[in-house]
């Protein structure tokens, strides 16, 4: 019982360790960047006031809606108050997890500085993280199929294929729900949410879409979402790189057998002298 409560306050440390490294980086992320995010703020707004001062105030209204649609077209993304606290964390949780979305990004060379300093540090600590709670996922499936009787009279092999099972059948759960809680918020196809969530749970992030939800309770269940992606999910690949790596094995040692028996095997070819 105490090895089981060293593990699970060791586990509990990891991630209260990898939140407070986010905070830390988000705030001085946000430090950096939104300074710049403000002054390229003002700098647009006197731009348009100089070109209203031009015109005639009845058009005004009608000026101002071409020119936001320029700025998020055409300007930097900066431009668009993507620097507060919460969006602040989520892009050092890209960072750490190597999804990279691209959608939010340091402009300063400070912040670009900081970026390669807090990446270094920070992937290797998340993914030490990550181990540790996919490690205790499997561990409490496994405790789960023994307390329902599922392994009973069943070899380990056959144990292990149905945890495996089980490891997909949730990940698959957690995809489908979280891509219909997209579905819903982004008015995205479902299609278009599953695509999303299975390139951000296999950290590929190309960055072809990012919901545009910005409330702060989004900003949580993405978070929360995208964690449990990752350790579901994580799971599931590496216990099927373990199934390659078998396979492959079980091949070179086929390739092997069947060489030695075709060179020395059977019945020897007398050599005349």
């Amino acid at each position: 019982m105490s090895m089981l409560g060293g593990k699970v306050i060791a586990a509990f440390a990891t991630f209260l360790a990898v939140l407070t490294y986010l905070a830390i980086g988000a705030a001085i992320f946000q430090a950096i960047e939104q300074e710049h995010e403000i002054e390229q703020r003002e700098e647009y707004d006197k731009q348009l006031n100089l070109l209203l001062d031009k015109v005639d105030p009845i058009f005004h209204d009608e000026l101002k809606a071409p020119c936001h649609m320029i700025e998020i077209l055409e300007a930097n993304p900066n431009n668009t108050a993507q620097w507060d606290f919460v969006n602040s964390v989520i892009f050092c949780l890209t960072i750490v997890t190597t999804i990279g979305y691209g959608a939010t990004y340091p402009v300063t060379d400070e912040g670009r500085g900081f970026c390669i300093f807090f990446a270094l540090i920070g992937i290797p600590l998340f993914m030490a993280c990550l181990a540790v709670y996919a490690q205790h996922t499997a561990n409490l499936i496994r405790w789960i199929m023994k307390k329902l009787g599922l392994t009973h009279g069943l070899e380990d092999e056959q144990t292990e294929k149905m945890q495996q099972l089980i490891t997909a059948a949730f990940c698959l759960t957690v995809i489908l729900t979280f891509s219909g809680y997209l579905t819903y918020k982004e008015n995205w196809s479902y299609s278009n949410s599953v695509y999303f969530t299975f390139i951000s749970f296999t950290t590929i992030g190309f960055g072809d879409l990012y919901p545009e939800s910005n409330t702060t309770d989004f900003h949580i269940i993405f978070i929360c979402f995208l964690i449990l992606g990752l350790i579901s999910l994580g799971t599931v690949i590496e216990a099927q790189t373990t199934n390659f790596g078998k396979l492959l094995n079980t091949i070179s040692s086929s390739c092997d057998c069947l060489c030695k028996n075709r060179c020395f095997g059977g019945d020897r070819v007398p050599v005349d002298e």
